[in-house]
């Protein structure tokens, strides 16, 4: 991983974070696919021994490839040499440069102190888009929103920060709904306390209206996809390890329009 992110001339953390912003995909799971894809088709086109492909292709015994091998295409390595066989493909990736930028992007640096920040918190598999939702819908339903905003001495109805930190390669991640805490305020015990260090951010805005009955964040979903496929690849800056934020707040009393920001921690490129 060093070795293709110095190839990528940035951050190993960076360019995980930039990959599978791009492609749905985690470095580690495409390495994978492509293995087992290019295992399908030595077994299919080859006499070679089952363990000498287990073995070219990175695995240690032929029951670690057999199962990797079956929980991809869904079927055994001697299956697959069966005529009429079903198997899966992962094509090489390719990238291709687009001319953006159509819409401006409004951002602007900001150096932030270290804090702590409270809240709940969940780790997010893979549909993070439908995932998040349902979390905030269920503590706002069951009155956990509230007593957070009770705790950092805000007003019910309040709209928390989210946080996503503890990003794993697997593509998973923890996500908390929350707030700054004020020093010395005593922490409720099944709140999550997430320490956050003095950074450099990014900073995004994204305004939309919010029609009634609707999810907040639908905008935001657009702002995260185009800071990775426009901003970061025409700056010099590159992610930095620590905490994301997305800080939420109404703009008028009748809670019908929203603006939230997108906070990316960076450091220029060395």
């Amino acid at each position: 991983m060093d070795e293709i992110a110095r190839a990528a001339l940035s951050s190993k953390y960076h360019f995980q974070r930039m990959f599978h912003a791009l492609t749905g995909f985690t470095v580690s799971e495409y390495i994978r696919n492509r293995r087992l894809t290019l295992a399908a088709e030595e077994l299919t086109g080859t006499t070679a021994k089952v363990i000498d492909i287990a073995l070219k292709y990175g695995y240690d015994s032929p029951e670690a490839f057999t199962k990797a091998f079956q929980r991809v295409h869904g079927v055994t390595p001697l299956a697959a040499r069966r005529e009429n066989v079903r198997l899966k493909a992962f094509p090489r990736i390719s990238f291709q440069l687009q001319i953006k930028g159509e819409t401006e992007m409004n951002y602007r640096l900001v150096q932030e102190e270290e804090t702590k920040a409270i809240g709940k918190e969940v780790i997010l598999e893979k549909e993070h888009a439908r995932e998040i939702p349902a979390f905030v819908e269920k503590i706002w339903t069951d009155g956990t929103h509230n007593r957070i905003n009770e705790a950092v001495g805000r007003p019910h109805g309040s709209l928390l920060n989210g946080y996503h930190f503890d990003f794993a390669e697997d593509g998973s991640k923890r996500y908390m709904m929350g707030y700054p805490v004020p020093v010395g305020t005593e922490v409720p015990g099944d709140l999550t306390v997430l320490a956050i260090p003095a950074q450099t951010y990014a900073v995004f805005d994204s305004r939309e209206t919010i029609p009634e009955d609707s999810e907040i964040g639908l905008e935001i979903i657009n702002v995260w996809r185009r800071i990775y496929a426009e901003w970061f690849p025409s700056t010099n800056f590159e992610q930095a390890e620590g905490p994301c934020l997305e800080k939420y707040r109404w703009l008028d009393e009748a809670k019908s329009e929203s603006v939230c920001e997108v906070w990316i921690p960076v450091r220029r490129k060395e």
